[in-house]
């Protein structure tokens, strides 16, 4: 890749991630599944064998799943909200393998120096439903990564549970399979995987979202620590079994071919 290339597509990540703006009741999730460490494992474990020793995270968030990947080679941390930011670089703040690039359209010339080329797969979640361009994003990864590289994509399931909750938590859609794995193709990625998630979870989903209209889980941090200790142990040992016809997320693994 030159070094034109490279900056444009750098700058395409930039302005392409800077869209994704948090809410209040974004950033209350993202401290509670800090009391959620099987959910985040699970899901984790399931992109996981797509990733590679130099991975890039785009959309970082507080760092839950960064944390995952601290013990690679390398981990760029994408992350746009300068508050954000700043958290990632304390928590990491022991670990000289992991970068936090606070992404902005300006950057584009800290953005090719850091991703360009030193990356051989790629992660975001829950990150792309946030978006109203995802299809840049999408584009800019692909750019990022190397031939054979992948992209692991998990995001909010099936536009009829969108609720008050996805309002709340800024979220612009939530995604079939059919459409994340077309923006993905057409962003140049080959499909390697694409699966639903989390079946109870769904309808859990839908009552605190559609029934209840909630702007976030009944019963706040406890009952996403009881879900997680009693309920998902459960889920967990169920669909490595049996993979449902649909959830309330989903996990779509994509390939640079070329």
């Amino acid at each position: 890749m030159t070094s034109t290339a490279t900056q444009g597509t750098s700058t395409r990540l930039a302005d392409a991630t800077a869209q994704a703006q948090p809410s209040p009741a974004l950033g209350g999730v993202l401290e509670a599944l800090e009391h959620a460490p099987r959910y985040r494992d699970w899901i984790f474990a399931a992109a996981a064998p797509h990733l590679g020793n130099r991975v890039l995270e785009v959309g970082a968030g507080t760092g839950t799943l960064t944390a995952c990947v601290t013990g690679r080679e390398r981990v760029l941390a994408v992350e746009v909200e300068p508050g954000y930011a700043d958290s990632l670089r304390r928590r990491f703040a022991l670990h000289p393998n992991v970068e936090v690039l606070e992404a902005s359209a300006t950057d584009g010339e800290r953005l090719t120096q850091a991703v360009g080329g030193r990356i051989d797969s790629a992660m975001t979640f829950n990150v792309l439903e946030h978006i109203p361009d995802d299809r840049a994003v999408l584009e800019a990864i692909h750019d990022a990564l190397p031939s054979g590289g992948r992209l692991a994509c998990f995001v909010p399931a099936f536009p009829s549970l969108f609720g008050s909750m996805d309002t709340a938590l800024g979220h612009v859609r939530r995604y079939t399979k059919r459409e994340l794995c077309a923006k993905m193709q057409a962003a140049g990625l080959s499909i390697v995987e694409a699966r639903y998630m989390n079946l109870l979870g769904y309808f859990l989903w839908f009552v605190n979202g559609r029934i209840l209209q909630s702007s976030g889980v009944a019963g706040g941090t406890l009952s996403i620590r009881v879900h997680d200790r009693l309920i998902l142990p459960a889920t967990r040992v169920l669909e490595r079994r049996w993979r449902p016809p649909f959830g309330q997320s989903l996990l779509v693994v994509g390939e640079r071919q070329d």
